[in-house]
């Protein structure tokens, strides 16, 4: 959510007045858009969203985390990065398609900015990806980045280490940003919005949506960025065929059961909704949730989880259930007196031996081939 977005709030006018801005920003990005190979102003922009210069650049930067004249920039060198990438057209005549009179200002702008000269850019074999976040939508796509957070990499993946540099992601960028800029990546994947300003310094930002779905949201909007989208579109459909053979068998042996996800934590017990670990299950396999949690996530399409108590297992009954234990001495505490309970004794699926444990290295991670790991994992567990 932008800032933007949180002045809304929910006043119908305030929401008029923050929906029409986001209209004139959005109608002097399509100008810049349709504009990179000529001189754009701040005062030029301006006129376009019927705007005085200064506040039209604070309400950009309010909106966008940066003033219109460095996203002008930031527009120029992606697509000089494409260009560079996919044409056989010159430096010089590249310099001029995105604006720059001056192919050598060009090249100490577009090597300021993305870490190498144009002439290296062009030459260098393949695209080096930096995956700050989603690292397994690469892997899906056939692509290993050159760098990741390893806390982002699910226990799927083995065999992450083989080409991706470990980067450590701290609360905020600027901790690591020599270490990343040293990596000299074309584009770099991030769910979060924040970082796009810093990172676009250096390279063209993939800013993917937290709340999209991983699948068919997520893994098409970075598709269509690395030029990728006959793999996804590939990947998506073995994907769809796969869920429906186990779909189809997991029906035929449970029926209309329903089926619980609990993750069992330092002092903490989470019911799981639609998203994240409730994904394969929900989602892929289109199983029954617990009463109450079908209706928790019909009034919040993003549910993911309901703190709980033990004696508020009973309103989430099923006649299975999936265990998440974290490997934590107060997580294995908590786990042992929750299995003397009478509450949990007293659970459809605990007196069915309908209970399954699951890795949570493996089952917190929310990438497209985890997700589909996990909705096989998950088939096993049910047809026994």
């Amino acid at each position: 959510m932008n800032d933007l977005d949180r002045d809304a709030g929910s006043n119908p006018r305030r929401l008029s007045v923050v929906q029409e801005a986001k209209e004139k920003i959005e109608k002097t990005i399509a100008y810049m858009e349709a504009h990179l190979h000529k001189s754009i102003t701040r005062e030029a922009l301006a006129a376009v969203a019927g705007l005085n210069p200064e506040h039209y650049s604070r309400m950009f930067r309010k909106y966008m985390g940066m003033s219109p004249v460095d996203y002008v920039t930031k527009l120029r060198m992606q697509q000089a990065q494409s260009l560079l990438r996919h044409s056989n057209k010159s430096i010089i005549e590249i310099a001029h398609l995105v604006g720059y009179v001056d192919p050598y200002y060009f090249s100490r702008r577009f090597k300021q900015m993305i870490g190498v000269a144009p002439t290296f850019y062009m030459n260098r074999p393949q695209q080096r990806i930096l995956a700050l976040d989603c690292y397994g939508h690469c892997r899906a796509l056939g692509i290993e980045p050159i760098g990741a957070d390893s806390r982002d990499i699910s226990g799927y993946f083995t065999d992450w280490t083989g080409q991706t540099e470990d980067i450590g992601i701290e609360a905020e960028p600027y901790f690591v940003i020599d270490q990343l800029k040293s990596l000299q990546p074309d584009i770099i994947i991030t769910s979060r919005k924040e970082w796009e300003k810093q990172l676009s310094e250096f390279a063209s930002a993939l800013v993917v949506g937290v709340y999209e779905d991983p699948i068919y949201e997520q893994l098409l909007s970075i598709a269509k960025g690395l030029d990728k989208e006959r793999e996804a579109l590939d990947w998506v459909r073995r994907y769809e065929e796969q869920a429906e053979v186990l779909r189809e068998k997991v029906t035929e042996r449970i029926g209309g059961q329903t089926v619980a996800i609990l993750r069992v934590r330092d002092g903490l017990l989470q019911m799981y909704g639609t998203m994240n670990m409730g994904y394969p299950i929900y989602s892929s396999l289109k199983l029954t949730p617990p009463e109450k949690m079908a209706w928790q996530s019909r009034c919040n399409d993003h549910h993911h989880s309901s703190v709980i108590t033990v004696e508020e297992l009973s309103y989430y009954e099923a006649d299975h259930v999936f265990v998440v234990l974290q490997p934590d001495s107060g997580a294995e505490l908590l786990w042992e007196e929750i299995q003397s309970s009478k509450e949990w004794l007293a659970f459809p699926a605990v007196r069915n031996g309908a209970v399954y444990h699951v890795d949570v290295k493996r089952w917190l991670a929310y990438d497209p081939v985890s997700i589909k790991e996990q909705m096989i994992e998950a088939a096993n567990f049910l047809l026994g």
